[in-house]
């Protein structure tokens, strides 16, 4: 075997071992959500009490598999493994393992307060948030995570799109429709951020609400992003 052949087999065990690492870290941050703030059921009543978190962790759950999903499908469609695509893949993996707190508590909040609307009854082991302040810490931490995700993803893909030359159309476009929905999902996360600095220190639920409100402009991003990919596409075909 030449020297060439020496690397370019290296270089593959690099990238099947990098691309094992990521996928271990997210199903490592899967499980940290499955088991935060949770203990072994010993009876049938903390069983019932223990489902009441399954809300909270289905949509942190799907939360992180599409970041997850998402870097799947870029290494499907490049298998890019310089120096610059191994840093953006660790920095994704990096603030996915910040981002798992945030979302947990987030999200079991969020569930909770609507347990406690419907049934005028609190859930043992709800996250305690005690004052407007520390409310708008977890926002923050939560818009931060999620910006610097979206952030890493779509620098991902922007050098990627750089460097790659033998993808066809079809993936080209793509790759970009995902570039354009990392773009608009950190600026959505951004907006919030603001919304939550410019929050007042008082307890109202519409301020309060707000900064997870602007979440909803996802959906206006996909949109947007989905219909310039499929004019796209017939173009090309």
């Amino acid at each position: 075997m030449s020297e060439r052949d020496d690397s370019t087999h290296a270089g593959r065990v690099e990238a099947h071992r990098l691309d094992g690492f990521i996928d271990a870290a997210f199903a490592f941050a899967v499980s940290v959500l499955a088991i935060a703030g949770a203990e072994v059921p010993h009876s049938l009543h903390d069983l019932i009490l223990a489902l009441d978190r399954i809300p909270g962790f289905a949509c942190s759950f799907a939360t992180l598999m599409m970041f997850w999903h998402r870097h799947v499908r870029w290494r499907d469609r490049f298998r890019l493994h310089d120096g610059t695509a191994i840093v953006l893949s660790l920095m994704l993996v990096f603030f996915a393992l910040i981002f798992v707190y945030p979302l947990n508590m987030l999200f079991q909040a969020m569930f909770s307060s609507f347990h406690d609307a419907y049934t005028h009854t609190t859930l043992p082991n709800e996250p305690e948030i005690g004052s407007v302040h520390e409310l708008k810490a977890l926002f923050i931490c939560y818009a931060l995570a999620y910006a610097c995700m979206a952030g890493s993803l779509a620098m991902l893909y922007r050098h990627s799109l750089r460097h790659a030359s033998s993808i066809s159309a079809r993936l080209r476009i793509e790759a970009q429709e995902t570039y354009y929905i990392q773009c608009g999902s950190m600026a959505v996360a951004i907006l919030s951020l603001l919304i939550t600095l410019m929050m007042p220190n008082i307890n109202s639920a519409l301020w309060n609400s707000l900064p997870g409100m602007v979440y909803v402009l996802l959906t206006l991003v996909y949109s947007v992003a989905g219909r310039w990919s499929r004019r796209a596409l017939l173009q090309v075909t």
